[in-house]
């Protein structure tokens, strides 16, 4: 399995950009197949004032971000790093304003599912005055053990300590206590958690890094890639001002909520095909 994953990473990254592209079309095109259904409900409850021609034309669009996504993490590790500094670049937020990663203080960072997510953790090689400090992120493993091990080592290249969720949150919390930086993802589905109102519908959201956040004291942040072209992107932070969980939690989802109601594009860039409002519409 792995050999063959290291043909198709070669192929991803050594053929020109179009032979990515076709691939993401096409992949795109199978999760629309699998998960369209669920994807057009999720969109008609969030924007009930869009007619069924945005819903589908926003929903396909998602689902080929998602393919670009997962496409980029397969080839990655096999890109050059000059390529990988063309481009990602660094918006001036992180490093300047009240936005800006502090570099004396705990640091926790609220990362929204958006499709270049996978491009962040190169964060350390691009800004390499961030690199002096201990980057740890929960993350899913992948069921199938020869991609996960693929991918594990493609988002820890530069870096980044990637900690599973079922045994990680310890050393999440170490790092934010010692003055290092937590990167969590705050909106995805969870069976348990906080209920909150999110784009007109309740929903149970993860209250895990506000928890975090509010017992270190931490700086928080919003953390996010947003996408300016086929595996380009710009790395960005907003920062959050509540200082105790709760605050954080409806803070962070008023902030998305905002971001996917702020363009097309910004909302087509969101993962749309995440079930997360499942169990109030199982009610």
């Amino acid at each position: 399995m792995r050999c063959l994953i290291t043909i198709y990473a070669w192929l991803l990254a050594r053929l020109p950009e179009s032979f990515a592209r076709l691939n993401a079309w096409i992949l795109g095109w199978v999760i629309w197949f699998l998960r369209g259904s669920l994807i057009k409900r999720n969109l008609r409850e969030a924007f009930p004032q869009r007619d069924s021609a945005w819903i589908r034309r926003i929903g396909k669009l998602s689902c080929q971000r998602t393919a670009e996504m997962g496409l980029y993490a397969i080839a990655s590790p096999l890109l050059a790093e000059t390529e990988i500094k063309q481009r990602i670049s660094i918006h001036p937020s992180i490093f300047e304003g009240e936005s800006a990663i502090p570099n004396n203080r705990p640091v926790v960072l609220f990362v929204p599912h958006f499709s270049l997510m996978e491009m962040m953790t190169a964060i350390k090689f691009i800004g390499p005055t961030l690199a002096d400090r201990e980057w740890v992120t929960l993350y899913r493993p992948l069921d199938l053990a020869a991609a996960e091990v693929w991918v594990k080592e493609s988002r820890e290249r530069f870096g980044m300590k990637l900690v599973s969720r079922r045994e990680g949150f310890g050393q999440v919390m170490r790092a934010v206590r010692e003055g290092g930086i937590g990167c969590i993802l705050f909106d995805q589905k969870t069976s348990s958690g906080t209920d909150i109102e999110f784009l007109g519908h309740p929903c149970s959201v993860t209250d895990l890094p506000g928890i975090i956040a509010q017992r270190f004291k931490s700086s928080n942040r919003v953390f996010w890639a947003e996408r300016i072209g086929f595996w380009q992107c710009q790395l960005r932070t907003d920062a959050l001002k509540s200082v105790d969980s709760m605050g954080l939690t409806l803070e962070s989802n008023a902030w998305l909520a905002q971001r996917l109601s702020s363009s097309d594009d910004a909302c087509a860039d969101w993962l749309w095909a995440h079930d997360r409002w499942r169990h109030s519409q199982k009610n």
